[in-house]
């Protein structure tokens, strides 16, 4: 009888870490509009590149980029830009909604790409790769790289963040073919008649 109650109160303990767990995690609510934005930019991009006779031959970043709103604390480290994007609360993303912010940014970390949501066939690599080709060659990156991956251009967009309403994300796009060949830049897009398009740009910049 004791060997019973003891397997009794086991099971119970796991269910209530279980339960802990699933609210240390709760499940993204915006996942399923991060791919919609997504799959809507990547083929928008294609579509322009197309008509532009500028199509290159991409592989695809999908990079977690941590979102960090400017306050009052000004002794604080901004985190890299590799990793994150430091943004300023305004009339869009509002000061009285920073713990919906937060709380969207630490699911960030969870989010992993899953290549089936994305319609379209492409190749992609991940910042971790990235990011250890770049410190392991330093100069000679791009020479790796095209070693490893072929004369391809590096198509990064930010995974979408979201205002508390959802109806304007925030993401960062760049493309990158060589050591003097890119841009990008941080844009804000609303959703207006089931489509998202560019409300504001910011942080533009030219290599």
């Amino acid at each position: 009888m004791k060997h019973y109650l003891f397997l009794i109160l086991l099971l119970l303990i796991s269910c209530k870490k279980n339960e802990a767990r699933k609210e240390i995690t709760p499940k993204d609510e915006t996942l399923d509009l991060k791919y919609e934005v997504l799959n809507q930019l990547i083929t928008d991009q294609i579509r322009e590149d197309s008509i532009n006779g500028t199509l290159h031959d991409n592989i695809y970043n999908i990079a977690v980029k941590r979102v960090f709103f400017e306050e009052l604390n000004e002794n604080e480290e901004p985190p890299p830009p590799v990793l994150a994007l430091n943004f300023s609360y305004d009339s869009i993303f509002a000061i009285k909604d920073s713990s919906y912010y937060k709380n969207q940014d630490r699911n960030l970390i969870n989010f992993n790409l899953q290549k089936s949501k994305i319609k379209k066939k492409l190749d992609f690599i991940t910042t971790d790769e990235i990011l250890k080709l770049s410190a392991k060659y330093e100069r000679d990156f791009w020479k790796q790289f095209q070693k490893k991956y072929g004369d391809k251009c590096i198509q990064t967009f930010s995974v979408p963040f979201f205002n508390k309403n959802k109806t304007v994300c925030l993401v960062q796009n760049s493309m990158s073919c060589g050591p003097f060949y890119g841009g990008g830049s941080t844009l804000i897009y609303k959703k207006v008649n089931g489509k998202w398009v560019v409300l504001k740009t910011y942080d533009i910049w030219v290599s």
